[in-house]
């Protein structure tokens, strides 16, 4: 299924957040980020989409945003399209969440904090 780039995106936002919610991505949290973008948002046949969570990635790094700032950025996006988002794109979203963020020592309070957000974004609690 083929997305708007605007989801790309907001995908990359959400990992961002996740993954600095503790204010630091380590070299687990990004190979873990690749591992799930290859895994859930590539496909082979147009790599072009994981290259722009990519891209968009590293924008959001080089301008040190805040977790807060982009899970806002997700947030709203995904308020506004609703539509894109079906039970398996959720499902794929918080899994790699969960993933980012156990992927280095656990997950912190910080991360618990906005996986819990997240959930409840998605009116799963």
């Amino acid at each position: 299924m083929k997305f708007k780039e605007e989801l790309y995106k907001s995908i990359a936002n959400l990992f961002y957040a996740v993954s600095m919610a503790d204010k630091n991505m380590t070299v687990e949290e990004k190979k873990s980020i690749v591992k799930r973008v290859e895994a859930n948002w590539s496909t082979s046949e147009n790599k072009t989409d994981s290259e722009l969570i990519y891209e968009t990635l590293r924008e959001l790094i080089k301008e040190k945003v805040t977790s807060e700032e982009a899970y806002e950025s997700f947030k709203e996006y995904y308020l506004a399209h609703k539509e894109e988002f079906s039970k398996n794109v959720i499902h794929d979203l918080l899994a790699a969440s969960h993933e980012i963020s156990s992927s280095y020592a656990r997950k912190n309070k910080s991360e618990l904090i906005i996986l819990a957000r997240l959930y409840k974004l998605f009116n799963l609690v």
